[in-house]
């Protein structure tokens, strides 16, 4: 495979890479994709402390999801 050496502009790059996101989608079953994806969530929320956490949760889900949540401890 032969591929030019032509620098890619940011756009083309940024569509390379959505391509390539799609493409190791596509080859993943459901269990993959749920795996993969609470992973990435876990990892994006590493930092927050506790305050961040039940802040997001509440913002987004409401009280009774906290709880409900919560009681999983």
């Amino acid at each position: 495979m032969q591929t030019t050496s032509k620098m890619m502009t940011p756009e083309e790059l940024d569509t390379l890479k959505d391509n390539y996101a799609y493409h190791i989608v596509d080859g993943m079953d459901m269990n993959s994709l749920i795996t993969f994806a609470v992973e990435s969530i876990v990892q994006n929320i590493e930092t927050w402390d506790e305050e961040d956490v039940k802040a997001e949760i509440l913002d987004n889900y409401g009280e009774e999801t906290l709880n409900d949540l919560m009681e999983g401890e």
